[in-house]
């Protein structure tokens, strides 16, 4: 009997960690379409459907990668069609940015919680890369009409190397991928980190972690990928 109880808690804990691993992207739809009620006080995970299912063709479409997005301290504009401001995505499972570069303009180190991200070169020359688990940096040279995927969760950047600005494509599979900027969340956090941890941390002192903090004032930084903030 007590094998047997053994035998079940190990099969109960291998099931557990299946279900999770084949789970952790947006759950499918049980619907054709679920357009987002913004109005809604009910509190979901992700967007309750507008009432009876209504919707119009506009829920579905967006012009907001059409141009590019404000200016932030890094050289780039990011612009982001997600399910804040495009309502037709709720519960789709799928979003996209559009980031314009300017010349060495950087898309900083950061990760994607809830989605594996893919580019599309769409002008220029840059360098994409990204750090595994196991500290090992994949990085290539990517130019015009070159796609270049990023695995969920992992940190990652692409940065301007040509001689021009250049474009960048974006597609999640997620309505919305979340964003964790690593300087901005040790730097920039509300409420702050404690000097002296980000300082031991990064085995700097607490007066170059204060003047960081300095230069990485809100108002400075725009990231659009939560709320309409890559």
């Amino acid at each position: 009997m007590a094998n047997y109880m053994i035998f079940f808690k190990v099969a109960i804990t291998i099931l557990t960690i299946t279900y999770n691993r084949v789970f952790a992207s947006d759950p499918d739809p049980l619907q054709d379409v679920c357009v987002a009620d913004y109005n809604s006080s009910i509190t979901v995970n992700g967007f309750p459907c507008k009432r009876n299912f209504t919707f119009t063709p506009e829920d579905f479409a967006s012009m907001e990668i059409a141009q590019p997005g404000e200016p932030n301290i890094f050289g780039t504009r990011v612009a982001v069609a997600n399910v804040f401001n495009m309502p037709g995505l709720n519960t789709q499972g799928v979003s996209m940015t559009r980031i314009d570069f300017e010349r060495d303009g950087l898309n900083p180190p950061h990760t994607h919680p809830r989605a594996t991200e893919i580019i599309f070169v769409k002008e220029g020359t840059l360098v994409a890369g990204f750090i595994t688990t196991d500290n090992v940096f994949v990085n290539k040279l990517i130019t015009k009409g070159e796609v270049f995927v990023f695995p969920r969760g992992l940190i990652h950047f692409q940065f301007n190397v040509g001689e021009g600005n250049a474009t960048i494509i974006v597609a999640f599979n997620s309505q919305n991928p979340g964003v964790q900027v690593i300087a901005l969340s040790m730097f920039a956090s509300r409420p702050q980190i404690p000097e002296e941890v980000v300082a031991r941390a990064f085995q700097t002192s607490v007066e170059e972690v204060r003047a960081i903090r300095a230069r990485l004032v809100p108002t400075n930084v725009t990231m659009e990928h939560n709320h309409a903030i890559m």
